[in-house]
């Protein structure tokens, strides 16, 4: 699936930029209305959506030793 940005006016979808495609089936999906006043997240809702995530990225990071890993791995043995 491809995600190309454009402009719906009445009725007509104009893309901001060319489709890899000449025919193709599509779905368009309009994105919520910004509200005038932009709403502050809770801490509460912050950490349910960190919570939903956990595990996803690697929880321990050993600086120094992700760097040794990096420098062996590019100039071979650093000991």
């Amino acid at each position: 699936m491809l995600a190309i940005e454009g402009q719906y006016d009445n009725g007509r979808v104009e893309l901001d930029e060319k489709a890899p495609v000449d025919r193709s089936r599509v779905i368009v999906l309009f994105p919520a209305e910004k509200s005038a006043k932009k709403e502050k997240m809770s801490t509460e809702e912050a950490v349910r959506i960190l919570d939903k995530c956990k595990g996803s990225i690697k929880g321990s990071l050993n600086a120094k030793s992700e760097r040794l890993a990096y420098l062996d791995e590019r100039y071979g043995n650093t000991d």
